[in-house]
């Protein structure tokens, strides 16, 4: 009882930004002295300090109270299909300093290697700082076990059971925590994006490949195995039956950033033969679509039908209040959405809030504030509301 009360104090906070004692009981009806013991714990260990203010109110001033979100920072980084970019964080999401590489992936080894001088140059700016290193949380493009450490399946970063919390945990004595990309992803949303305020929610990342992140309740879901969320391997159709799938699954293979440029290519050979081929990257291919070229609405086209179907899958089996899209190809989430929202209107029993991602890139960064913020503070999930 003593953590939840201590962690609905710091959500409340989060929340509202800055509170008297006396607020914070009333609100969360819990006992003042049982608030004032919780502050004072609080303030020594730096996460809540008092603004300098005093509340407006007949009697005496209250004191003012907030997160000390200046003085506690946060390194995330997120591993996408073709770089890795991380940033230097305070617990408001304010990002202090920016990073990002882009580069081919190697070898197992090789991509390693990257990660690790990677995080060593952010672990070097932060020795500029004044304020405290909470912790570092990193995105994973695959299936892991977050308790181990262990990366199971990062197919676009050829590791297989990886031990990469072993390896990182030798460069460094800072806190790591290992979590799949796209879960870091929608944590970001839940806090600070599109999903302010949502219970249950799904984020679609729709990348090198595409991936979801669940919501339930206000908690992440992670599944037995920790594999939910895997939506790549949703087969869109009877047609994908029987069929292998190496790596990436079958709705990768036709409705992801790396699928959509090959379906593109398929069709412009088909159509042009030997003639020069344009650049076939995903953005290229919407772009197309928007100037009317007939071959890229056909692709476009057949992405929303995929796109369509996987959605309706994941909506009738968790029934979220809101849906977001995201990942690399979030900038052309405008043309996805409502012919989603067409195709899907009146098949299933209920469809749900589509938006897409409000943060974008930097979603995955601003969720391994969540995630260090939840582990270093032993938070548990509660309903102030």
């Amino acid at each position: 009882m003593r953590n939840i009360n201590r962690s609905a104090v710091l959500e409340y906070l989060r929340l509202v930004k800055t509170a008297s004692r006396t607020e914070i009981a009333d609100r969360l009806k819990i006992s003042l002295p049982s608030i004032a013991r919780i502050i004072e714990q609080l303030i020594k260990s730096g996460l809540v300090r008092s603004t300098g203010q005093k509340e407006r109110s007949r009697g005496r001033g209250r004191d003012m109270l907030e997160l000390n979100v200046a003085e506690n920072l946060v390194i995330g980084i997120d591993l996408g299909g073709s770089h890795i970019s991380g940033a230097l964080v305070n617990l408001g999401g304010g990002i202090l300093h920016g990073f990002r590489d882009s580069f081919d992936w190697g070898s197992g080894e090789e991509n390693y290697q990257e990660l690790a001088g990677f995080l060593q140059t952010i672990l070097a700016q932060t020795k500029e700082q004044h304020s405290r290193l909470l912790g570092i949380a990193i995105g994973v493009p695959g299936i892991m076990d977050s308790r181990t450490g262990i990366v199971r399946l990062a197919p676009a970063l050829a590791w297989n059971d990886f031990p990469l919390l072993q390896r990182l945990e030798q460069i460094t004595d800072v806190p790591i925590y290992l979590e799949n990309d796209v879960n870091l992803a929608t944590l970001g949303e839940h806090w600070f994006g599109a999903g302010q305020g949502v219970r249950d929610l799904v984020m679609i990342a729709i990348g090198t490949g595409i991936g979801a992140g669940i919501i339930l309740d206000g908690k992440l879901h992670r599944g037995h195995a920790e594999a939910s969320g895997e939506i790549g391997y949703i087969l869109p159709g009877v047609q994908f039956l029987d069929n292998q799938y190496p790596g990436f699954g079958a709705l990768e293979s036709v409705a992801s950033g790396k699928g959509i440029a090959e379906q593109a290519a398929k069709k412009w050979s088909g159509l042009y033969g030997a003639q020069k081929m344009p650049e076939m990257e995903a953005a290229n291919v919407f772009q197309a679509a928007l100037e009317g070229q007939g071959w890229a609405v056909q692709i476009v086209a057949e992405t929303v039908d995929y796109l369509s179907l996987a959605l309706a899958n994941v909506i009738v089996c968790l029934d979220p209040e809101l849906v977001i899209l995201g990942g690399g190809i979030s900038g052309s989430a405008g043309m996805l959405i409502e012919p989603i929202r067409k195709r899907l209107t009146g098949v299933i029993p209920r469809l749900p809030r589509i938006e897409e991602s409000s943060l974008n890139d930097q979603a995955a960064i601003l969720g391994a504030v969540v995630r260090v913020f939840q582990k270093y503070t032993d938070y548990s999930v509660v309903n102030n509301g």
